[in-house]
């Protein structure tokens, strides 16, 4: 049968007196001054600039008050003591990552730069636009950002420092000498894996900076889990104001018959008794007071800093704190960043004056003003001092005569090779192993066919004259396997291909007469 009886969660006006009840017993026996009671508010209220729930105080044989306040959570109100990951900070701080990761990686290819961080080096070390092209290069750059923030961002989700407590940043915003935090223990119910882990976070955050726990049990039983720091966590850095100064950040307020409940402060002291003084010789001079007037104009403009912000500050204090070092190290790494793809982008495989060529295996390139000394050519295909005319050359090495005397061949039939040497020496050959018999390849640079001995010998002697070349004349079948005929070609076979074609080169430029390289196999 349903129980109709079952008890009802506490609401937060509830937990807030059985909080408040509870810490009257706590702080009763504390010394204070004159016999001084306890003064307690068990309702909302503003406290230095800040919503809070209860709050007690007495005061102390020194004179001075002590003040404990109290933030009450129930059931419909969890949230508030509940964690949270904190994306806005972690948005902020993965972009801010990003950039400077992004920043480093593209300056680690590129060169120094010359004049400030070394000597420039003449090729970089990686360049993206070589790599990839455009545009391709901007789909990568894309796809490598995204990839360093989803990095960042998983990261830096695991960590704590990420995890928002309401309750705990509403404390950190303001200094009291004891601050508790009271909650419902129906709140972390049912038991498990998942509650478990909130309610370790609250408790570790409450412990690192030294605030109260109080559990509200069932008949109304106020449990103390945790006993807040006698030690400020905090070294004095939380708002303290002096009562000139909160007066003077705000403006003239309202008469206190008008205003609301809630915003009066029921500790507040009665307004002092209206004395007539003797008049002043003047208001004192701007820098008599520094320390009031650089105070005063502080808090001017944190109110001004605070109106740029959305209104959402005020329920979630501490939410959109990002902290300096965003700005400080954000802005110089936007800046590198975007710096070193400009000189990423400026790649080109174009050599430029006075600049240095694309390709790492080129020197640099030498300028009008400051040539590269003169290098003497490797002795070599090409080592000429002067590059004649083959026309002038032809001339100029015509000897008066001939340098072998056409002498009468007997046996023309047999006769199957005959050569001359660079300084005419006739050699006749009336045997020969055809060439396309040898075991490899040969070439041999041709420089015409003849049906006759004759026609053949004519050229051969005056190419032997003019130019002091070695020619051969031989059959055709001496030749090719199906020659016929007389070939004359110049020098001798060889089974080099790079030597032939050296061979044809210099016989080409020095003779302008053209020649053919033959395979034969």
């Amino acid at each position: 049968m349903y129980d109709f009886y079952q008890p009802m969660p506490y609401t937060e006006q509830q937990i807030r007196g059985l909080a408040i009840n509870f810490l009257r017993f706590h702080y009763k026996l504390r010394p204070r001054y004159g016999g001084s009671g306890t003064r307690v508010v068990d309702k909302p209220h503003y406290y230095q600039g800040v919503l809070i729930d209860a709050r007690l105080a007495y005061r102390k044989p020194d004179r001075t008050y002590f003040t404990a306040t109290v933030e009450a959570t129930s059931v419909d109100r969890q949230h508030e003591i509940l964690y949270q990951a904190n994306y806005w900070r972690i948005g902020w701080h993965t972009l801010v990552l990003t950039l400077f990761v992004a920043a480093l990686l593209v300056w680690a290819g590129l060169p120094p730069l010359s004049g400030l961080l070394g000597a420039g080096a003449p090729e970089p070390r990686f360049n993206l636009w070589r790599a990839f092209g455009s545009p391709g290069v901007y789909g990568f750059l894309l796809l490598a950002l995204l990839a360093i923030a989803a990095t960042i961002f998983a990261f830096l989700r695991r960590l704590r420092t990420y995890r928002y407590i309401y309750a705990v940043d509403q404390f950190k915003h303001f200094f009291a000498d004891a601050q508790w935090v009271a909650y419902d223990v129906e709140i972390f119910q049912p038991d498990n894996w998942r509650s478990r882990r909130k309610y370790r976070e609250l408790e570790r955050q409450c412990v690192k900076y030294g605030f109260g726990l109080l559990a509200v049990e069932a008949d109304k039983v106020v449990k103390n889990v945790i006993s807040p720091s006698q030690v400020d966590q905090f070294r004095g850095h939380r708002i303290r104001l002096p009562r000139w100064l909160a007066r003077a950040e705000e403006t003239q307020p309202a008469d206190p018959g008008t205003l609301p409940p809630e915003v009066v402060d029921p500790l507040a002291l009665e307004s002092p008794e209206v004395v007539v003084l003797p008049p002043r010789p003047g208001r004192p001079k701007f820098y008599e007071e520094p320390r009031r007037r650089g105070a005063l104009w502080r808090a001017r403009a944190r109110r001004v800093y605070r109106k740029l912000f959305p209104s959402a500050l005020r329920s979630r204090p501490g939410y959109y704190k990002l902290g300096w070092w965003v700005l400080i190290l954000g802005l110089p790494s936007l800046v590198l960043l975007g710096y070193g793809l400009y000189r990423q982008a400026a790649y080109s495989p174009l050599a430029t004056a006075g600049g240095k060529f694309a390709a790492p295996d080129l020197a640099p390139l030498e300028s009008e003003n400051d040539p590269v000394p003169f290098i003497d050519p490797e002795v070599g295909e090409y080592h000429r001092t002067i590059e004649p005319d083959p026309g002038e050359a032809a001339e100029r090495n015509v000897p008066e005569e001939a340098l072998v005397a056409p002498e009468r061949i007997e046996d023309l039939m047999s006769l199957r090779r005959y050569r001359l040497s660079a300084d005419g020496q006739e050699i006749l050959d009336y045997d020969c192993l055809p060439l396309y018999q040898l075991e490899e390849s040969v070439f041999i640079l041709l420089f015409g066919r003849y049906a006759s001995f004759a026609s053949a010998r004519e050229w051969a002697l005056e190419l032997n004259r003019l130019y002091g070349s070695p020619v051969t004349v031989a059959a055709g079948d001496c030749v090719e396997a199906d020659g016929s005929g007389y070939l004359l070609y110049i020098d001798t076979p060889t089974s080099d291909e790079g030597a032939a074609n050296y061979l044809a080169r210099t016989f080409i430029r020095e003779t302008g007469l053209d020649v053919e390289i033959i395979e034969i196999n």
